[in-house]
């Protein structure tokens, strides 16, 4: 039994969290990271009591719990249908009790978040005898909790292979959209859940930011610190793209295109990506940036992705330790711009990028080569 549980939680739970690192960055930094200790207790309550006393902001806070059971269902439902995962079809043996059991173990696992989370709002809504909220809450989240399990179950049940190949190949159709914007068409056909979801979370974060954040002076840096985490939310669609690029479009490299174009369509990229948040962010002017911050602001937008993507040509990296590299960066980056460095600093990082994607582009390809020739 405790092998079961290790191997479920080894290839489904584990590479959940692995996979959606950034997501739970982003949301670390803006659940506990933008406030002060001493005021963290205060601002959680603040929230809870909000979602007790607001009919409206209880159902939104119901609507991302289950935005985020989708994501949950998706990644599990697809990880489960993986031929590398067909050895979990065993599972099928054992008495229908005990597989729905496991797989009520993997979704606590991956519902975690939530799940505490929701036991602490009941627990002040019980103390505050609001107990139409706390059974709303608590019904609302047993049915995303069962209903999960219940599809898990399910798919587990009725295995068969589904080759998850790329929907849109490259054809007529595909020739007729820009060649540096086929990773988007990817992200969009095959992980259209994780990019909804994170525009989802990055502009109500902004929203709220720029909405409730009211400085007693001028100063732009808590709306870079703020960009900076809708970056690090983005982090982990970054790598899908770069992963998609390596493994579908290295035919790319032998097109007749100069290195500086190719980084300019990297940056062309990832403008095309992140335009809901550059344009959202027009909502913070004028009192959180003056017109001419703004070009600082745009510049951090298009050069901190690139950079994540440029540093991925280094080495082969898997995510784990992407997002370990990521999180030094992120870490660097937080105090850097605190010490008011100005659009200096996003210009470095766009050189820096540049030299990165300048001498590893065309060299990440032979060290494929070796270590498939190795292998």
């Amino acid at each position: 039994m405790k092998n079961i549980a290790k191997i479920l939680q080894l290839v489904l739970v584990n590479h959940f969290y692995k996979l959606n690192a950034g997501f739970f960055i982003f949301l670390f930094f803006a659940l506990f990271g933008v406030v002060r200790g001493g005021q963290l207790i205060e601002f959680h309550l603040g929230i809870i009591q909000a979602i007790l006393g607001s009919p409206l902001f209880l159902w939104i806070i119901i609507v991302i719990w289950g935005l985020y059971t989708l994501k949950c269902i998706n990644y599990i439902t697809k990880r489960l249908l993986e031929p590398g995962l067909n050895f979990l079809t065993c599972l099928n043996r054992l008495p229908k009790k005990q597989v729905w059991g496991w797989m009520c173990l993997v979704h606590f696992e991956v519902y975690f978040p939530v799940i505490s989370y929701v036991i602490i709002i009941i627990t002040v809504a019980i103390k505050a005898h609001q107990y139409q909220q706390a059974l709303i809450i608590l019904i609302t989240n047993l049915i995303f909790f069962f209903a999960s399990v219940q599809v898990y179950f399910t798919c587990l049940q009725l295995h068969s292979f589904e080759s998850f190949v790329l929907k849109f190949r490259i054809s007529n159709r595909v020739f007729s959209k820009p060649y540096f914007l086929y990773p988007l068409f990817f992200i969009w056909e095959e992980r259209k859940l994780m990019l909804l979801l994170t525009k989802f979370f990055t502009l109500v974060y902004l929203y709220g930011f720029i909405q409730f954040y009211e400085p007693y002076r001028y100063d732009i840096r808590p709306i870079l610190l703020s960009v900076l985490l809708i970056i690090a939310a983005h982090t982990t669609i970054i790598f899908q793209i770069r992963s998609f690029e390596n493994n579908f479009l290295l035919f790319g490299r032998n097109l007749p295109i100069a290195i500086w174009k190719r980084f300019m369509q990297l940056f062309g990229l990832y403008l095309v990506l992140l335009i809901p948040e550059i344009l959202f962010v027009w909502k913070g002017y004028p009192l959180h940036f003056h017109v001419v911050d703004y070009f600082q602001i745009l510049c951090m937008i298009i050069a901190l992705p690139a950079f994540f993507h440029a540093i991925l040509y280094t080495s082969i990296m898997n995510g784990d330790e992407y997002m370990k590299v990521v999180f030094t960066i992120l870490s660097v980056l937080f105090f850097l711009i605190l010490y008011d460095l100005g659009i200096l600093l996003f210009v470095f990082v766009a050189l820096l990028a540049f030299v990165f994607f300048y001498f590893h582009y065309y060299e990440y390809e032979g060290a494929n080569l070796v270590n498939g020739s190795k292998s």
